[in-house]
């Protein structure tokens, strides 16, 4: 699991904790009400970060990275090149992808895709050096 969603597990479980803990200030009847609602808060919560988040996350990328594949084939159709996400783990509007050309392997090209709107917003070499510094003439900017 990735470290955001643990810190969010743990961050719930220690608030549904402390807030069980203080049902013992209400009376038994009162409390096993507040004991049901709070198990199902944490239960619902655990399936939610668990299997929900990272699967909507996935089909977000994937859907990213079928209009990027798209915006390149119609911008480059005689290259080639591979596409990866940024590991982000959050559930956003605005999807970060690196791109690597075959023709340009030295140089990884940033992209963010917004529902159908694709940008390039950064470039730099695999060293991790930016383009200008390295001296690499960029094939693909655009």
């Amino acid at each position: 699991m990735e470290p955001t969603i643990l810190i969010g597990l743990f961050f719930i479980t220690t608030i549904i904790f402390a807030v069980g803990l203080l049902t013992f200030l209400l009376p038994k009847r009162v409390r096993k009400f507040v004991w049901i609602i709070l198990g199902t808060i944490l239960i619902c919560s655990y399936i939610y970060q668990g299997t929900i988040r990272p699967l909507i996350i996935e089909q977000q990328t994937e859907k990213a990275i079928e209009v990027l594949e798209g915006h390149l084939e119609e911008k480059y159709p005689m290259d080639s090149w591979r596409i990866t996400d940024t590991d982000d783990f959050r559930i956003e509007s605005v999807i970060n992808l690196h791109v690597i050309f075959d023709s340009e392997p030295k140089v990884v090209y940033d992209y963010t895709v917004e529902d159908t709107a694709v940008r390039q917003v950064n470039m730099w070499t695999v060293s991790g050096k930016s383009v200008e510094e390295s001296g690499i003439e960029p094939q693909h900017a655009e």
